[in-house]
């Protein structure tokens, strides 16, 4: 009673129906933005004041793992990451007539938003265009639950990519996870030798590298 709406009721029941029945129900068409798709994902480290971004991770074409490009972020180096980033966003423009930037969930553009305000940056021409109307971010998740009806618990990533019967992805290191990718960035920090250091930031280039493939 307290679900207000027919297409919210049918949403749930479907839900449950799908979990229920292991099937999948289509509410409308899957419409995709056209352009050059560059995947894009972000982690970041919500423990630290105005939780920094530590790696900002893109995979153009071809979309192999040889083509994954990624800026990383040392400690105090949040505003030249950010800026990097920017670049490299302008050099996609320029290699590509129309590109579109897909993440999954909210949280890249949250993130976009955050920092310009954090550095005075809303008025840049880069960041304008990212956060306007005429935006080439494309949230997949949105696209996903306007969509479909999946028999699943829940929408995140790794719930729908791991399901063996729907995407079936399988990330290199079993163990990782947004989480697990914080601990091991604080771990990367504290590390006290050059080689530990890189073997801990290769794992976790090699965890985002997984999630915008």
């Amino acid at each position: 009673p307290y679900i207000k709406g027919y297409e919210k009721k049918q949403k749930v029941c479907l839900q449950a129906k799908s979990f229920l029945l292991n099937e999948i129900y289509q509410l409308s068409p899957i419409v995709l933005r056209k352009g050059v798709w560059i995947h894009f994902d972000v982690e970041v480290n919500p423990l630290d004041d105005n939780a920094p971004i530590y790696i900002w991770g893109m995979l153009p074409p071809g979309y192999e793992r040889s083509d994954f490009e990624y800026i990383w972020s040392e400690k105090n180096e949040d505003e030249l990451a950010w800026r990097e980033f920017l670049a490299k966003i302008e050099s996609y423009r320029l290699q590509y007539s129309e590109i579109v930037l897909a993440h999954f969930s909210s949280y890249e553009r949250t993130q976009i938003r955050n920092y310009a305000e954090r550095y005075s940056m809303q008025d840049n021409p880069t960041v304008s265009w990212l956060l306007s109307d005429d935006s080439p971010l494309m949230d997949l998740l949105e696209v996903v639950k306007q969509s479909l009806v999946l028999p699943v618990y829940g929408y995140g990533l790794k719930t729908i990519c791991k399901n063996s019967e729907l995407v079936n992805f399988h990330w290199d290191l079993k163990e990782s996870g947004s989480q697990w990718s914080v601990v091991r960035y604080l771990d990367y920090l504290q590390a006290n030798s050059a080689e530990e250091k890189e073997k801990i930031k290769q794992e976790i280039v090699s965890y985002n590298r997984d999630d915008v493939r």
